[in-house]
């Protein structure tokens, strides 16, 4: 199988990726057969939270389909091979089921890199109720706690399978920690494990190949374009559309899992949707919401509005914490630099256009370590450069002077330069008069050279999808759940409710993984116990910091959450 590159994976990789879930997922829908129905496509009335132009933008077929080239019978059918559906098939091959998995693009496509977990063992359990509602605070008390709290519950035992099938097949994760952990001040604990992988890219097709070595049917290029669903409603199978434009019928005698990604280019849902983050560049591609068009087909429903969005910037790791100095795409002063990176596009909504593309403009100079209070402690200028694990090189540009930097930059030098002499003069105030942000957070800019991070925002996610319960099983507009469906990874229910994606670091793709390995244990047995768990014990060793111990355990543990 073909590897992506970062720059591809970025760009392309991580979108088709999520592309190809969704759009495998697009692969159900009704069509009569001797066995069964295919899912309500070809209804003339559609669902409410369906509109016509939604399937201009929709690989799913609406006429039944009824002639196959082949038709193959399995234990689950997943749709999609990223981030939820590879964890899936792997596990249904563990557990000796017989699996298949439709996917629209040539490879797997997975997407990002980092994941967590809740050490239940080291917490107390109103230490991890106080954490979900700082975190449910953050979202206007709008997440959904059955999914996070199925993510506590499991993920404890999905990410360290993951993390152990990946050093099965030679990849190791790049970074443990512990950090993330919180002792508050009633004593209550939460302990939580932060793991980093080079490329989930990497990893997922690594143990998809492990997947197909181990016996289950990879269909590359085969998106899933209906659901065959029973009179009664249970699903039992899909279809996929081969290359050559024939169809393949794959009954599913224990379930379905649609693993998929977002909508984010279905222009008519976002339009529906979330129509104030249209002015910004997406990330990904081939994400049409055809998982969600099927799921919804079928009976399911939409997550009610908002949905959270990921709308990150390009500048990652400590650079997330500082309160740089922001300018947009015109050299002018925009927001208050403390907010978290995760939300920075909100202040860029209300003024931005979509041909300025996320552009914005973070100045810094070459003043050392604890040149502002409370930030991390780590000088800037060490971040920068070549040989830098944090920056591109291209990324960052330095100028002798403001009208050098500017240049280099190409931000208005007129404007720049004016936007940062202005913004010295209110820290030498000690105040700051146009945006609110403390004087301990403001550092001048007066110490050549001076630095500039050409920053831009993109989607890179729409964390919303079709409702599930507490089993991620797709539900129909009373809350039932369809029998035979289920949902995993980005495109299923709505874990966090909030504008932007304000959720733990790594909690995205720790709960793809868990939906995506549990979905198919609870498919096969009704039950959530794998038949070969892992656990925290088997990976504990990993997390031990430079000091011997784990940060839960330190003095010097964090307080309270931080938000990125």
């Amino acid at each position: 199988m073909q590897t992506m590159d970062r720059r591809m994976f970025i760009k392309g990789g991580i979108g088709a990726a999520a592309g190809t879930a969704l759009l495998g997922m697009a692969g159900c829908a009704p069509s009569a057969t001797a066995s069964g129905k295919l899912a309500d496509t070809a209804n003339d009335e559609l669902p409410t939270d369906l509109k016509e132009s939604d399937f201009d933008f929709s690989i799913v077929e609406r006429e039944p389909i009824t002639e196959f080239a082949a038709e193959e019978t399995y234990d689950i059918v997943v749709v999609g091979a990223g981030c939820a559906g590879v964890p899936a098939v792997l596990t249904a091959v563990e557990e000796g089921a017989k699996v298949a998995c439709l996917q629209k693009e040539a490879v797997v496509s997975a997407n990002g890199n980092g994941c967590s977990f809740v050490a239940k063992e080291h917490s107390t359990p109103a230490g991890i109720k106080r954490w979900r509602s700082d975190w449910a605070r953050l979202n206007d008390w709008r997440i959904n706690n059955d999914l996070f709290d199925y993510y506590v519950e499991y993920a404890e035992e999905a990410v360290p399978w993951v993390i152990s099938q990946g050093r099965s097949v030679g990849i190791e994760p790049i970074e443990f920690l512990t950090d993330s952990s919180i002792r508050y001040d009633d004593g209550s604990v939460v302990a939580v494990c932060d793991a980093t992988q080079a490329s989930n890219q990497d990893l997922m097709t690594a143990l998809a190949q492990k997947a197909a070595d181990g016996g289950a049917t990879f269909y590359y290029e085969t998106p899933c374009v209906q659901l065959v669903q029973e009179e009664d409603g249970t699903i039992t199978g899909a279809i996929g559309k081969q290359k050559d434009g024939t169809y393949v019928k794959l009954t599913a005698t224990k379930g379905v899992v649609l693993a998929a990604g977002d909508y984010m280019n279905n222009e008519s849902m976002v339009d529906r949707n979330m129509r104030d983050a249209s002015m910004f560049p997406l990330c990904l591609v081939n994400h049409t919401g055809d998982g969600h068009i099927l799921g919804i087909l079928a009976g399911g429903r939409m997550a009610p509005l908002g949905h959270a969005r990921q709308i990150h910037t390009n500048y990652i790791g400590p650079f997330m914490f500082y309160p740089f100095l922001a300018l947009d795409v015109n050299g002018k002063r925009f927001c208050n630099e403390t907010i978290p990176m995760s939300s920075l596009n909100i202040s860029m909504s209300a003024t931005y256009k979509p041909e300025d593309r996320g552009i914005h403009y973070r100045i810094f100079d070459s003043k050392t370590e604890g040149a502002v209070e409370g930030i991390p402690g780590v000088p800037p200028v060490a971040l920068v450069g070549e040989g830098s694990a944090w920056m591109d090189p291209e990324t960052v540009v330095s100028g002798n002077t403001l009208e050098e930097l500017c240049e280099a930059a190409g931000i208005p030098v007129q404007e720049g330069v004016a936007s940062i002499e202005r913004y010295n003069e209110l820290c030498a105030k000690g105040a700051d008069d146009d945006f609110g942000v403390a004087g301990s957070d403001m550092a001048a800019i007066d110490t050549p050279p001076f630095f500039c991070i050409k920053g831009d925002v993109g989607i890179s996610g729409i964390n919303a999808g079709i409702m599930v319960d507490n089993r991620y099983r797709v539900t129909d507009g009373e809350g039932n759940p369809i029998p035979g469906l289920y949902a995993a990874g980005i495109q299923a229910g709505n874990p966090c409710g909030g504008i932007n994606w304000n959720m733990p670091g790594g909690f995205s793709n720790a709960h793809i993984f868990t939906a995506g390995r549990y979905t198919v244990i609870h498919a096969l047995t009704g039950d959530m116990t794998p038949s070969n768990p892992a656990s925290f014990d088997s990976i504990a060793d990993s997390f031990i910091g430079e000091d011997g111990g784990y940060a839960w355990d330190s003095p010097a543990c964090a307080t309270a959450i931080s938000v990125w």
